[in-house]
């Protein structure tokens, strides 16, 4: 685990820590004390914070190039300084990294500097690598790869193309990632002078990814052409590419693998064995400061006597690694050990339990295995058991539910047939009965004036008879309002438009009726609802609403019968009805739902009464 990530940190960042020691940085801070405030200065301090790359000098330099930046006003320096000062941050200040990466985004674009642009998302991508984000960081290196696609510069392509790759490898698309290392190596190959370190932590991706797949030939083959470029450059880094040949080859071994083929390999390049890699990288010249490759080199000697069953100096050797460590702690400035720290506690603890406790660990999980196991079965047989029983009760209740919805609907049916049948039985003895007695007493009135042909008979017959008129006339209206003959006669239009007419006629206010589209036929329990409803919203408004106008109107769709009643009256809070005031209303909304449709009333205090009933058409009884 300590080699893989060790590759991906040199990798990623190409042992930055030793350009910081270079004669370069030296000459540098020497030469800013006396520049003179101006860009060439600015620059020179964003270079050595790029030198250092973390700590607390480089962010020094940092900032001090961003307060020039900004007195010199210039956006490319500044956009350029937030973007050092992302870089020089520690990985625990991960909040002020991304802010100083957005601020340095926000200036690029303004200037449309693709070069800024690209190089803020590869360090957006990189960061975002090392925090595990693997998704985001593709997408960050993919951004960065097309603003470079765009300039062109072949060289950032490449180092893009290499961070990309690990982010591709880090999530297990090992394929992908190989693209992309071989895609970088084309370029690569090409320059002139050949960047021999570059290639190398190429060759050391590619060997990655086929040492993932288990290709042990090509993934040594792989290490030892980065061996070669980093011995040409005299690059410490030989030490890693000579531990990833040894590790492969014990990789293989404990996997039974047959490693004839491999140490052929080694044995082409001068290497007498796997031994002889490990006490050649000790010798390596410059490795005295580099702790995270002597980390390295230990973890494979531990290997090696892992493989050959000497567990005993495995521990002793991992206990040195520590000691080593710890000592190295207070005064550590390479990016790997700054990685490392913060699991390196938590790491070593746990391979000195699994060295003294593997055996009685293992018997602890088959325990725990089990146990889980059971546990886990109970827990699912128990949920199965509580979501059966739920499901049972709630399907009780539904079908309680639906039956008590079908009992109230049949209910609802047996009183509305019976309200209306006992209102043509009423209407129709009015009609019959009290008509007919009313007119006959009318007749027999009339009679007297043969007997009587004074003043007072002439007087008394005419208040009579007039009396009688209007008692006719009133009960041939209670009949109507009760059956209107014109609904079963002329239909539903025509019976509104009558009742609309009548209380036009009759009442304070101007009423009209309005008809649109096609007009469809209905059953006459449809429209004998449909009429109540009318008329029980227009006594509403008589009785309570003050209306100057009032309005009426039927709409047919295709799929819809749409009736809406509107007043301009004095309106009300349909929240705060009371019971006893709201029957109408209620009656309104039981016929609608008795014929299928939805009931929605909508007012305010002096807004006036909007009353609209919907019914799907496929809902409604058709004559």
């Amino acid at each position: 685990m300590l080699a893989k990530q060790l590759f991906f940190l040199l990798l990623l960042f190409g042992f930055h820590c030793g350009l910081g020691q270079s004669t370069e940085l030296d000459s540098l801070r020497m030469a800013v004390k006396t520049m003179p405030e101006d860009s060439i200065k600015c620059e020179a301090h964003l270079k050595i914070a790029y030198l250092l790359y973390d700590g607390e000098e480089a962010v020094q330099n940092a900032s001090l190039g961003l307060a020039l930046a900004k007195k010199l006003g210039s956006p490319r320096l500044i956009g350029k300084s937030f973007h050092r000062l992302g870089w020089c941050l520690d990985y625990d200040q991960m909040d002020k990294k991304t802010a100083y990466l957005d601020s340095a985004t926000v200036y690029f674009s303004r200037i449309n500097d693709l070069y800024g642009l690209g190089s803020v998302y590869d360090t957006r991508g990189a960061i975002l690598l090392n925090y595990g984000s693997l998704a985001e960081s593709r997408r960050a290196f993919q951004q960065a790869y097309d603003l470079f696609s765009k300039i062109p510069n072949e060289e950032r392509k490449a180092g893009i193309l290499n961070n990309w790759a690990i982010a591709e490898y880090s999530g297990g698309n090992s394929g992908e990632a190989l693209k992309k290392f071989q895609k970088a190596l084309e370029y690569r190959l090409t320059e002139n002078p050949i960047a021999h370190i570059d290639i190398a932590r190429l060759y050391q991706g590619m060997g990655e990814c086929h040492r993932m797949h288990e290709d042990y030939e090509s993934a040594v083959s792989e290490y030892l052409k980065g061996y070669e470029h980093r011995k040409e450059a005299s690059d410490v880094g030989v030490v890693e590419s000579m531990m990833s040949i040894a590790s492969t080859i014990y990789e293989a071994a404990e996997k039974q693998r047959d490693t004839i083929a491999l140490i052929d390999l080694i044995k082409a390049h001068g290497f007498v064995s796997s031994m002889d890699l490990i006490n050649k990288a000790e010798q390596t010249p410059g490795l005295f400061n580099r702790v995270g490759l002597q980390n390295y080199i230990i973890d494979i000697r531990r290997q090696h006597l892992l493989l050959n069953n000497d567990h005993k100096a495995a521990y002793e050797l991992l206990l040195r690694q520590k000691e080593m460590e710890e000592e190295y702690k207070l005064s550590e400035s390479s990016l790997e050990a700054l990685a490392n720290m913060k699991i390196k506690f938590e790491k070593d603890q746990l391979k000195i339990q699994l060295l003294e406790e593997e055996v009685l660990n293992q018997k602890k999980q088959d325990h725990v295995n089990m146990l889980l196991y059971s546990l886990g079965g109970l827990l699912l047989v128990s949920l199965i058991g509580f979501l059966y029983y739920k499901n049972r009760i709630k399907t009780a209740q539904l079908e309680l539910h639906e039956s008590q919805r079908e009992q109230q609907i049949i209910s609802m049916r047996s009183m509305l047939e019976g309200q209306e049948k006992e209102r043509s039985r009423i209407a129709r003895d009015l009609h019959d009965g009290l008509g007919n007695l009313l007119s006959s007493l009318k007749v027999n009135i009339g009679s007297l004036q043969i007997n009587f042909d004074d003043t007072n008979s002439k007087k008394i017959y005419g208040s009579a008879s007039q009396m009688i008129d209007e008692a006719c006339t009133e009960v041939r209206k209670i009949a109507h309002e009760m059956m209107p003959q014109s609904l079963k006669k002329l239909g539903l239009r025509k019976a509104i438009e009558d009742l609309v007419t009548k209380m036009d006629a009759i009442h304070g206010f101007h009423a009209e009726f309005h008809v649109h589209g096609k007009e469809k036929v209905f059953d006459d329990n449809t429209n004998i609802m449909l009429f109540r409803i009318v008329q029980e919203a227009l006594n509403n408004i008589v009785k309570y609403a003050e209306a100057k106008e009032v309005s009426v109107q039927i709409t047919y769709s295709n799929h819809w019968f749409d009736l809406t009643i509107e007043d301009d009256g004095v309106g009300f809070d349909p929240k705060t009805l009371k019971d006893d005031k709201g029957m109408g209303l209620k009656s309104i909304a039981f016929r609608a739902e008795f014929i299928g449709g939805t009931f929605d009333i909508n007012s305010r205090p002096g807004m006036g009464t909007l009353v609209t009933i919907s019914i799907p058409l496929d809902k409604m009884n058709h004559a």
